[in-house]
C-alpha cells in the first residue's frame, strides 16, 4: 500500500552553485495573471538586449527592444543565449515602411515568439505586420487614445503600456475598455509600482535588470572589500561564495607540479623482458 504524504506546501530549489541571483526577477511580479502563449504562462517581461543578463535572468520572457534600426543577426545573438521566448523589436519609430515588414517576417523565420511595434508605428503598419507573420504582434502605446483601438481592430494580440509614472492610470483605463486584451506594462522596479500595477490591470510587467556593467561594479566592490562575489556569505539570492566555490573544485582542477605535454610523458605501458629489444 502507498502511503499519502500529501503534496509538498513549496516548489522545492535546484540552484547551480557557480550562478548568481543578481539577474534575478522581482518576487512581487508572480502576483501577477499572467499571458498564457502556446500553452506557457508568461508572468515577467526582461527589458533588456544585454546578452550576459539575458543567458542568466529567470525571466518568463525577454522584451528586446534597442534604439536602432532592426538586424536578424542582433535577433539572432538574442534568440542564441536567450533561455526563454524572446519578443524583438522590429521598428515603428526609427524603421518605417516595408523594412518594418521584412524585419518582422525574417524573425518569425528565426524562431521569436513575438514581434514589437514602437508606439509611433500607425495602425496601418500594425495590420500589415499582423497579416505578414503568424506570431503574436505587441504593440507599444503610451497613452490611452483612440490609436490604442485602432491598433487592436488592426491586429495587435498584445498591448505594451510603456507610459512612464502614469502607466498604472493608463493600464487601469485601456483594461476598463478592452478587458480581453492582454496587457504588458512597464514594472516601474519598486515594490509598490509593482503592486499598483498589477492592481490596475496588468497581466504582465516589463522589468529592467541591471546592466552586466552594473554587475560587474557590484561584484568589484565585494572584491575590493575582501569578500566573495556576491558578500561575504551566500544566500538563495546570491547562491555561493567564495569559499563556498572552492568546495566544487576537483582534484583535476588544479595543476600541480609542473605541466608535461603527452607526448613527452613517460609510458606507462610495462613491456615483458623477453619482448625487449636488445
Amino acid at each position: 500500500m502507498v502511503q499519502d504524504y500529501g503534496r509538498p506546501s513549496e516548489a522545492l530549489t535546484i540552484e547551480n552553485p557557480l550562478s548568481s541571483g543578481m539577474a534575478r526577477v522581482p518576487s512581487g511580479i508572480e502576483r501577477s495573471s499572467g499571458v498564457v502563449l502556446q500553452g506557457r504562462r508568461l508572468r515577467s517581461f526582461a527589458y533588456s538586449t544585454d546578452v550576459a543578463v539575458i543567458r542568466n535572468t529567470n525571466a518568463d520572457a525577454i522584451l528586446a527592444v534597442y534604439p536602432f534600426t532592426g538586424q536578424p543577426v542582433i535577433t539572432q545573438a538574442l534568440i542564441t543565449v536567450a533561455q526563454a521566448p524572446v519578443f524583438v523589436g522590429v521598428g515603428g519609430g526609427t524603421t518605417t515602411g516595408a523594412r518594418v515588414i521584412e524585419l518582422a517576417v525574417f524573425a518569425e523565420m528565426q524562431g521569436v515568439s513575438g514581434v514589437v511595434l514602437n508606439a509611433p508605428a500607425p495602425p496601418q503598419t500594425v495590420q500589415e505586420v499582423a497579416m505578414s507573420v503568424n506570431i503574436p504582434v505587441m504593440a507599444t502605446v503610451i497613452d490611452f487614445n483612440d490609436d490604442v483601438k485602432r491598433k487592436i481592430e488592426a491586429g495587435a494580440r498584445i498591448i505594451n503600456v510603456a507610459a512612464g509614472k502614469r502607466t498604472a492610470e493608463v493600464v487601469y483605463e485601456i483594461k476598463q475598455r478592452y478587458p480581453e486584451i492582454p496587457l504588458v506594462a512597464s514594472s516601474g522596479g519598486s515594490e509598490t509600482s509593482i503592486r499598483q500595477t498589477i492592481e490596475a490591470g496588468a497581466n504582465a510587467l516589463s522589468w529592467t535588470p541591471p546592466s552586466a556593467q552594473d554587475l560587474q561594479k557590484s561584484m568589484m566592490a565585494s572584491y575590493r572589500a575582501g569578500q566573495g562575489p556576491h558578500g561575504a556569505e551566500a544566500s538563495p539570492a546570491d547562491p555561493i561564495s567564495t569559499e563556498t566555490a572552492a568546495n566544487f573544485e576537483q582534484p583535476q582542477d588544479t595543476p600541480s607540479g609542473t605541466h608535461h605535454p603527452r607526448h613527452k610523458k613517460e609510458s606507462s605501458l610495462i613491456v615483458p623482458e623477453e619482448r625487449r629489444e636488445v
